[in-house]
């Protein structure tokens, strides 16, 4: 297990509250691979929004990193072009799923919701952050947002992508009213936002941001990854699903919430062997920090 090769000031491992509702194990890493990889295929293979310039990423910071695969796998799209020396950095709110061999990738622990420390204030050229929807409570996306306006530079783009609300719409399929429901009332419980990625593009016009855009990415396009998606859905039904259910007390133990996830996966299966296949939708938010001509 590698450990945050930072020493910083940030707060010791011990003194940051691990907000993450999944387990943090090996199958969970396989489970977020696997997870990134289909989501690169329904933004047509956008890892980087087209309106951001990938010549003038020098310094890129990916925020709930997890695995670190999407820095690695921008490192790789970006290796052959100018300029040919970047810097990586990957920050986590736990080091348990960081690779072992990050090899150019430099990770650190670090709560999005504290503000950075003073060597990362004005740094990257491109702030990423993914699918903290269970982890953020609705009140603190406004100085998350904010922590993240100072870390970039002026001139800085931020790209933020989420499963929220807007993934699970269906006006025919009773496990998504089903997922709907469970996280709504699960999320609500847990003062979280569901409409996460609206949210997101509210704080970040509040901040300063220009520019900023609130865009939609559907499977649909591909009929290819019918069966990942499928297979993603019914990963979230094991585990988020399985989880909200017990901690917002709507079933009475882990065992019932078991059962439950387990029939709502049966049921999924049936409808998608009958053709009733949801497709899978991300939200994108990007906006940039004004230039310093532009902010004086």
């Amino acid at each position: 297990m590698a450990l945050p090769n930072d020493n910083s000031g940030t707060p010791a491992l011990g003194e940051i509250q691990d907000k993450y509702v999944f387990p943090r194990d090996q199958k969970e890493s396989k489970r977020l691979n696997a997870q990134h990889n289909l989501l690169v295929k329904v933004t047509r293979g956008t890892l980087i929004h087209p309106s951001i310039p990938k010549d003038q990423l020098i310094s890129i910071a990916d925020i709930a990193t997890g695995t670190g695969i999407w820095l690695n796998d921008v490192s790789q799209l970006l290796a052959n072009t100018s300029p040919t020396q970047r810097h990586y950095q990957g920050f986590d709110i736990s080091p348990d799923q960081f690779p072992n061999n990050p090899g150019e990738i430099q990770l650190s622990v670090h709560d999005i919701t504290v503000p950075f420390p003073k060597e990362h204030r004005n740094r990257y050229d491109l702030v990423h952050v993914r699918l903290v929807v269970a982890a953020l409570e609705e009140h603190e996306y406004r100085s998350a947002i904010a922590n993240l306006y100072d870390i970039l530079k002026p001139g800085g783009y931020l790209q933020w992508e989420e499963l929220d609300e807007e993934t699970y719409i269906s006006e025919d399929n009773p496990v998504i009213w089903e997922i709907r429901r469970c996280f709504d009332m699960g999320f609500k419980a847990e003062g979280k936002c569901f409409q996460a990625s609206a949210k997101i593009f509210e704080e970040s016009e509040a901040a300063g941001f220009l520019n900023v855009e609130r865009l939609g990415y559907s499977s649909d396009w591909n009929s290819g990854i019918r069966v990942d998606t499928e297979d993603r859905l019914a990963a979230i039904i094991e585990t988020l699903y399985s989880r909200l259910l017990v901690r917002s007390g709507q079933v009475a133990d882990s065992e019932a919430a078991s059962k439950k996830a387990s029939d709502l996966i049966d049921q999924h299966r049936r409808l998608c062997a009958e053709g009733m296949s949801p497709p899978l939708k991300l939200m994108r938010v990007v906006g940039q920090k004004p230039s310093r001509a532009a902010a004086l």
